[in-house]
């Protein structure tokens, strides 16, 4: 007669319960991490979009005559703009002009965006000088 339980090769059923185990905790950690991953990309493209839209006003400004430029602060007509500068999105725009370091030659342009994320509210600005 042969000995079975000295033959049997394999894994009991304790064993398989313990690496099933240790494989859902892994997954579990998976799936906390692509959702964090998915809040930093939305997070980007929104901080990237804020960029590309003051660059495109400051552009916008650095052309404009120098004569042209009034001093104060301006509101964007289209706010809250969208990401390809529409109506309707999440961005808010403004520029102020102001005389740079009391020059009557040179003025500072600051272009700023703001927007809400999450509940939490978020800018850029970009700043450059033109002179006459």
């Amino acid at each position: 007669m042969h000995n079975f339980i000295d033959n049997k090769k394999g894994f009991s059923l304790v064993e398989f319960m313990i690496a099933i185990s240790i494989l859902a905790i892994g997954l579990l950690a998976l799936v906390g991490l692509q959702s964090t991953s998915i809040r930093g990309n939305a997070s980007s493209k929104n901080k990237n979009s804020a960029i590309l839209l003051a660059e495109k006003k400051m552009e916008e400004l650095k052309n404009t005559a120098f004569t042209s430029l009034s001093i104060g602060t301006t509101n964007d007509l289209n706010n809250p703009l969208t990401s390809s500068d529409g109506s309707g999105g999440t961005f808010n725009r403004s520029w102020t002009i102001q005389t740079y370091s009391g020059s009557a030659n040179m003025k500072q342009i600051t272009v700023t965006l703001s927007w809400t994320e999450g509940g939490i509210p978020h800018s850029t600005s970009l700043d450059t000088v033109v002179a006459n």
